[in-house]
Formats: structure tokens, sequence, C-alpha cells
């Protein structure tokens, strides 16, 4: 199941501020998989395998 971490839509942002909030969260959660939901403009995760009884 896909989890909504952070919304990045804040013009504020800059890029490298984007993918240091990122990399931070992938080495706390190496188990995860952290991406960017451009469409939404969202810091994603989600489980990196996926268990049978989901």
């Amino acid at each position: 199941m896909d989890t909504v971490l952070m919304d990045v839509s804040d013009p504020n942002l800059t890029l490298s501020q984007i993918m240091s909030m990122m990399e931070r969260y992938r080495e706390d959660h190496p188990d995860m998989d952290v991406y960017i939901d451009g469409d939404a403009r969202v810091i994603m995760a989600r489980p990196l395998k996926v268990s049978k009884d989901d």
C-alpha cells in the first residue's frame, strides 16, 4: 500500500531539499521504495516487498 509522506507542492522548496528529504527517509526506512508522484506533487513510499496477505 502506498503512503503519502510529504506534500512538496510548496514553491519555496528546491529540488535539492526534496531529494534530501527523500534520501533521509530511505536511510531511515531501507525496506521502503520512496518516490515522487509528480502529478500529486507528493513524496510517496511503499514496501519493497508486497506480502501475499495484501
